[in-house]
């Protein structure tokens, strides 16, 4: 009976306008954000002497992040966008978000992904087409190596997401701007042994749509993980939100002993 009023009460939340308003938005923000990946012409032979080098894939991925932001971040009821299945994942962690909502951001993170890359791929001339922007591992790179990377990628992202996401933060307004400018960095890092993932649903899109999945277990797991540690490291050292476990006995009029624990903020 519990469980049923637990679903009941779910399925309340979820038909709401400001959810699917969110559900929205991260489904149109990430499309966007795929859909602005100039590394999809890298194989295009009628534009050879064209192709899009480290520091212009960099910017447009950070750029579009950036803008991605502060265009439908004031939209969701959070106050911003999340764009990523590890940022998400880190905010379910640290209980900033609720195990069902961060399911339902995912998919809808995901869905976007696919269908940019499905968009692209019907848009663009087979000649022109290339790669989709497909992330893969470079050639004498092993997997754990590519792995160790696209950990500390992400986990340098996820760290600037949260802190720059904390109302009391000096850079709250800037927030779009320095998390796009951790987005660049992270591609002018790695997209030379990598791809540079630091996003599941970046590498989620081209790799259905190509249907290559070669060491694609790389771009699940390191943003995971790295996203994770990220958000141990902001909880619980950086910006404690929870300080130790303080059991406060009190005697009620019925001699019954009450327990709460206080978290520090």
């Amino acid at each position: 009976m519990q469980v049923l009023s637990s679903l009941a009460l779910v399925l309340k939340n979820i038909w709401t306008l400001s959810f699917l308003r969110d559900l929205l938005c991260e489904f149109v923000g990430t499309a966007i954000f795929l859909f602005a990946n100039p590394s999809f012409l890298s194989d295009a032979k009628p534009l050879s002497e064209c192709h899009p080098d480290p520091l212009h894939v960099a910017l447009a991925f950070g750029a579009s992040v950036a803008l991605v932001s502060v265009c439908l971040g004031p939209a969701t009821s959070g106050g911003g966008v999340h764009l990523n299945p590890a940022v998400t994942l880190a905010l379910a962690a640290g209980l900033r978000v609720s195990p069902w909502r961060a399911v339902l951001y995912v998919g809808a993170q995901l869905l976007g992904a696919l269908c940019a890359c499905a968009l692209l791929m019907g848009m663009v001339p087979a000649p022109l087409r290339g790669h989709l922007g497909l992330n893969e591992v470079a050639l004498g790179f092993h997997p754990c190596q590519a792995l160790s990377v696209e950990t500390a990628i992400t986990f340098q992202l996820v760290v600037c997401v949260l802190a720059t996401s904390r109302p009391k933060s000096a850079f709250h307004l800037l927030g779009p701007v320095v998390v796009g400018l951790s987005v660049t960095l992270g591609n002018l890092v790695a997209i030379g042994y990598t791809g540079c993932g630091m996003n599941p649903a970046r590498s989620f899109g081209p790799a259905v749509v190509t249907l290559k999945f070669n060491n694609h277990w790389v771009y699940w797991v390191g943003p995971c993980v790295g996203a994770l540690l990220a958000g141990l490291l902001h909880d619980l050292v950086l910006f404690p939100r929870w300080g130790c476990p303080v059991i406060v006995l009190k005697l009620n009029i019925c001699t019954h002993l009450q327990y709460s624990c206080t978290p520090s903020m």
